[in-house]
């Protein structure tokens, strides 16, 4: 009887320890000797799809809000598909998974800028606990929620001061990977992130070109994340000095925007009056 419990109770420390450090696993550094290289463009064909507008006057501050980003009826329109002339797809998250060891990965925060009511960068890359720095230059508070958003749940709130610096750390829930940080005063102050694991990553610039070197020989999945995009994953083979070519295509006209994100002309105009009230 006690040796079967004692069986038990070794059977169970032995799951235990194995669920621990399957938790507890982390990146393992480690001089990469002829290493190989993923490299290649992200690119959007088809149509470009519209931007989103928000009428300024249902939100406050108008007049510092109007500052950036604003058309001639008083809107804040996010440009959230940029492309270069041969039509490069800026801010793709190119990664790798699957790579347990390699190059150096070092943890630094991200820095934020909220001016103008309006977050800058649009697009971040972090690990999973990764701090974020907000420099708030504007004169109003920014009360914001960072979302998880593959379920729609807010996983921290944090109140940005006027002009002063805030500090936050993002824990995702379970193997989720993106973020969406949303001012709760003015909706369009929006800015994204992407959980990576590893320092094989890339964000692209406006030509959407990239490079990711001094991989460690192995198969891994490459995968291209855009914000509004559907991901999009292949699999490759590196080999020791090796250069694979990849590229990743996205298309513009399987976007479909609300109606709502699109309307110019909305109902209510910045100099609008009470029919019959003394101007």
């Amino acid at each position: 009887m006690k040796k079967s419990r004692l069986i038990s109770q070794l059977a169970l420390l032995t799951f235990t320890v194995l669920l621990l450090s399957g938790q507890g696993w982390a990146y393992q550094e480690i001089e990469v000797k002829n290493g190989g290289t993923l490299q290649g463009k992200a690119s959007l064909k088809g149509d470009i799809p519209q931007p989103r507008v928000f009428h300024l006057v249902l939100f406050p501050n108008l007049d510092m809000c109007a500052e950036v980003d604003t058309d001639d009826e008083q809107n804040r329109i996010l440009f959230d598909f940029i492309t270069d002339e041969q039509r490069g797809f800026k801010d793709v998250v190119i990664t790798l998974e699957h790579v347990e060891s390699g190059k150096p990965f070092p943890n630094k925060p991200i820095n934020i800028l909220s001016e103008n009511c309006k977050f800058t960068p649009e697009v971040n890359v972090l690990p999973q606990d990764g701090t974020f720095f907000v420099d708030n230059q504007d004169a109003v508070m920014h009360n914001s929620q960072v979302y998880q958003s593959e379920r729609g749940k807010i996983i921290l709130n944090i109140p940005i001061p006027a002009e002063e610096i805030s500090e936050g750390k993002v824990h995702f829930q379970k193997h989720y990977k993106v973020f969406q940080m949303i001012c709760g005063m003015h909706e369009f102050m929006q800015t994204w992130g992407y959980r990576v694991q590893n320092p094989y990553y890339f964000q692209t610039k406006v030509d959407g070109n990239y490079k990711i070197d001094n991989i460690p020989p192995g198969e891994y999945k490459a995968t291209a994340w855009h914000f509004l995009m559907k991901k999009q994953t292949k699999m490759i083979k590196v080999s020791e000095g090796e250069t694979v070519n990849l590229d990743f295509v996205f298309n513009g006209d399987e976007v479909i925007r609300p109606f709502y994100e699109t309307i110019k002309s909305g109902r209510i105009k910045k100099d609008a009056r009470v029919p019959g009230s003394i101007h």
